[in-house]
């Protein structure tokens, strides 16, 4: 990766970035309605194809508004949370990389938009009262819950960069020594599955309009970029690295992770649509999900920790002993 950031591999790293975003942003509906459509098959149910979630959005766009108690809330939550959401997708990477000194945000800040999204999406529910507040309460204790089941996964990123920490993990095979950074692929993955429908699908929500359409867009992106977000960390190989070779052979790159990431995007919604027959309460549901995130991080995290002592203190060992090789010949060229 390079350290030189010249204006070049700037701009076209700004135009991947705005390539990523609108990307994610756009198959985000595709996505959820893909993983509805599986899910039916599963079952055997007659359900609407991919495309149905975004002419549902569209149509939502469209329509009038019913204006009732705290939807000037609701409506500041929903735009608050599409920022945050669009913000993450921003920062995850799909098909490439940014080059060392490019600005990029930590894991920590990754984790804690996507929850902050999660948190303003569950707030609509609160504040139209009656039997759906106390459901959006506990959604809301649930989502407050995920950064500290977070924890040990947070730990493993440290506080560098997230591009940095890709770009380490870029270098480590997933089957050898990089096997501990799957864990905690998968247990960002759990923050997703055994999540069900959203809270605001399952209780009526009486979001209409724009808002509603703002809703179920930003869901949807919060969806898609943890789930991007997991495939990255479980394997980074398939990312591009701008600086490591000429223009060329970095778009092919792009092109190649791109694919990359629709084969993981098929298998994790092969996945969501299986956890989608699974019956489980909300609550019981929540508290499965948090400790799975959990115990999966903390696994993670004791694996990769003996491994990465011992690499440092191979460093360590390595550097001291060429201080002291160092030390010998200047001693033996002193007269």
């Amino acid at each position: 990766m390079t350290h030189d950031l010249t204006w070049g591999w700037s701009f076209a790293c700004l135009l991947a970035l705005a390539l990523q975003t609108v990307l994610v942003v756009l198959a985000a509906p595709f996505f959820t309605g893909w993983v509805n459509r599986l899910a039916g098959r599963l079952t055997g149910e007659r359900r609407f194809p991919a495309g149905g979630r975004w002419q549902e959005i569209h149509h939502q766009f469209r329509r009038a508004a019913l204006r009732q108690r705290g939807d000037g809330l609701s409506s500041l939550a929903c735009r608050g949370a599409l920022v945050l959401a669009v913000f993450a997708a921003c920062m995850t990477p799909v098909f490439t990389l940014v080059p060392a000194g490019f600005p990029a945000p930590g894991f920590f800040l990754l984790c804690a938009a996507l929850i902050g999204a999660s948190l303003l999406l569950g707030l609509p529910l609160v504040v139209q009262g009656g039997a759906s507040s106390l459901a959006g309460c506990a959604a809301l204790l649930a989502e407050g819950l995920l950064l500290p089941a977070l924890v040990p996964v947070l730990i493993m990123a440290g506080g560098q960069d997230f591009s940095v920490f890709l770009g380490h993990l870029r270098q480590l095979s997933p089957v050898a020594e990089g096997a501990p950074f799957v864990l905690m692929g998968v247990a960002l993955f759990v923050v997703t599955a055994w999540k069900g429908q959203q809270a605001g699908e399952e209780m009526p929500c009486q979001l209409s309009g724009a808002d509603r359409a703002l809703w179920m867009l930003a869901t949807d992106c919060v969806q898609l970029v943890w789930i991007t977000l997991a495939g990255d960390v479980a394997w980074a190989g398939s990312l591009a690295l701008p600086g490591e070779s000429s223009v060329e052979p970095w778009l092919a790159q792009c092109l190649a992770g791109g694919a990359f990431w629709v084969a993981k995007l098929s298998v994790a919604a092969l996945l969501l649509a299986g956890t989608q027959l699974m019956v489980l309460a909300f609550p019981r549901r929540a508290r499965v999900r948090l400790a799975a995130v959990f115990l999966l991080g903390l696994l993670a995290w004791q694996v990769a920790s003996p491994a990465q002592s011992g690499a440092q203190g191979q460093d360590k060992t390595a550097f001291a002993q060429e201080d002291q090789d160092s030390a010998w010949r200047n001693e033996d060229a002193t007269p």
